[in-house]
């Protein structure tokens, strides 16, 4: 009976190890969704529901709609495409960079606040404005070459992806 039991956990895990859907990267180039404007309104306190979303299809869930398509980027060493969204009623806006493994990093501008929230799937939350304000950096993400320290003082360079967002800064 043991071994019967043995073969059996054997199997299962043969089988999900050669499935063609297990450990699958996403298709690439990603789908353009079209759906622009997002069903709520992009505030800061929508945001903070962010911190837990693990992959875009969770993105895309917490904003009601896909999102755009805006680019795809080929350069560098970690290819990206870029989706973005609008609040509803025009408030607030979203960016997300989402890479060829499916991780993704994601630049909030809020309608109430007075800077960008930073997330991604690695549980990165940077938020100035929340009460109190908040600065984690989360695990390093797959797209920060292991030659780049990794702490507060440059993670906020890299957390959404290899280029920066805010110019000479970083």
């Amino acid at each position: 009976m043991m071994t019967r039991s043995i073969l059996l956990i054997v199997l299962a895990a043969f089988s999900a190890v050669s499935s063609p859907l297990a450990g699958e990267a996403p298709a690439w180039p990603p789908p353009d969704p079209g759906q622009d404007t997002a069903k709520v309104a992009i505030t800061t306190a929508w945001a903070q529901g962010l911190r837990e979303a693990g992959s875009l299809p969770a993105l895309q869930k917490a904003a009601g709609a896909g999102g755009r398509l805006e680019a795809i980027e080929e350069t560098g060493d970690a290819p990206r495409a870029v989706y973005r969204w609008t609040g509803a009623g025009g408030q607030g806006a979203m960016r997300a960079f989402v890479y060829r493994s499916g991780d993704f990093g994601a630049v909030v501008t809020p309608a109430d606040g007075k800077s960008e929230i930073i997330v991604n799937n690695f549980g990165a939350f940077v938020c100035p404005t929340c009460t109190p304000p908040v600065n984690s950096c989360g695990r390093r993400p797959s797209w920060v070459s292991r030659e780049v320290h990794w702490d507060t003082f440059d993670c906020g360079c890299t957390l959404t992806g290899p280029q920066s967002l805010y110019g000479s800064r970083c």
